[in-house]
């Protein structure tokens, strides 16, 4: 009986070192998965202001008005499914962030060609305003050389009308040449 007993109380003891190395197992796994929680909360406090800064928040625009890409993240619940509350993330949420990623880039495709024609039509313009500009000038040019043809024909007939003793309208009309 005493070895039966020596036995017993060896047994006890061993089961109390287990259990005491379980607890901490317990604890240091309660720590981790309280720091996995809070980590998982702020991944979903991430995408969710992901989904609001690129207007992905409820209601999203046609033809995915009918598809919530919210998540919510349920750290109470006590089966692993539960955990994360919405969409499926494979069959729904990624096909259609996918989907709304290929809209936006043809939309883009089609801004930047839209782009690049007012470029080449503004080019156009800066250019037809050069040549037109060249044109003023070269016209301000003609004016000029005219305007000063024309004061120095006015300066010829006043000093031909101060040393001409016929008065003009009396004399030849000839025309001045240069």
């Amino acid at each position: 009986m005493n070895t039966e007993h020596e036995q017993l109380a060896q047994n006890m003891d061993e089961l109390r070192v287990k259990i005491s190395e379980t607890q901490k197992d317990v604890h240091s796994l309660e720590v981790a998965v309280a720091n996995h929680g809070a980590a998982a909360e702020e991944a979903v406090d991430t995408y969710t202001r992901h989904l609001s800064n690129l207007g992905l928040y409820p209601p999203l625009p046609p033809p995915f008005q009918d598809i919530d890409l919210r998540l919510v993240l349920n750290t109470a619940a006590s089966q692993p499914e539960h955990l994360l509350i919405g969409q499926d993330i494979r069959h729904v949420i990624r096909p259609t962030l996918n989907d709304i990623l290929e809209v936006k880039r043809d939309e883009d495709i089609v801004v930047n060609n839209k782009k690049i024609q007012m470029d080449h039509e503004f080019d156009e313009l800066i250019a037809e305003c050069e040549k037109l500009e060249d044109e003023i000038n070269d016209t301000e040019k003609t004016v000029m050389v005219l305007d000063e043809q024309a004061e120095d024909l006015r300066e010829v007939r006043s000093f031909a009308f101060v040393f001409d003793p016929i008065p003009p309208l009396t004399r030849p009309i000839v025309p001045l040449l240069r």
